[in-house]
């Protein structure tokens, strides 16, 4: 029998586990102490390719339409409430708007996992493309009906 305080044998099935140490502890219970919850992350997955070309398109979008309502405001400030500074500070923030608009929808999007594998078949394509070819052109053809039948 072990004495306490001795390493239990580890092909034993009851020998207790060991506590957490302290700062793991105080670690795990920092979050719940300040009222934030914790957030258990599921998934590492990016965005695909398509939905992240959607997402600039659509940052190109909004920016291209803020530029013009920012030339309005100075010229708003300008005209009614005669404020030189707030009409300049508007109007040269919109003239890099459509050069940032660009660069941004230009850009390459999020980075591919080096994990994945990145394996071209070019066979398999072709395969998957006259498939495709010849479900086009080809129409199902419908069965005769058969003159010895009564309907």
């Amino acid at each position: 029998m072990a004495s306490h305080g001795a390493v239990p044998d580890p092909g034993t099935i009851d020998a207790p586990a060991s506590p957490a140490p302290a700062s793991r502890r105080r670690r795990q219970a920092l979050p719940r102490a300040l009222g934030r919850r914790r957030v258990a992350l599921i998934t590492d997955a990016h965005r695909t390719p398509e939905q992240d070309l959607r997402h600039r398109e659509r940052l190109y979008g909004i920016m291209q339409g803020v530029r013009l309502p920012l030339i309005f405001l100075a010229l708003l400030a300008l005209v009614t409430w005669e404020n030189w500074w707030v009409a300049g500070v508007l109007f040269c923030v919109s003239v890099p708007m459509p050069w940032l608009a660009v660069v941004i929808a230009n850009g390459r999007g999020e980075p591919r996992d080096p994990r994945a594998q990145q394996v071209y078949k070019p066979a398999l394509a072709r395969q998957q493309q006259a498939a495709a070819l010849e479900a086009r052109t080809t129409r199902p053809e419908l069965p005769s009906p058969d003159p010895t039948k009564d309907v």
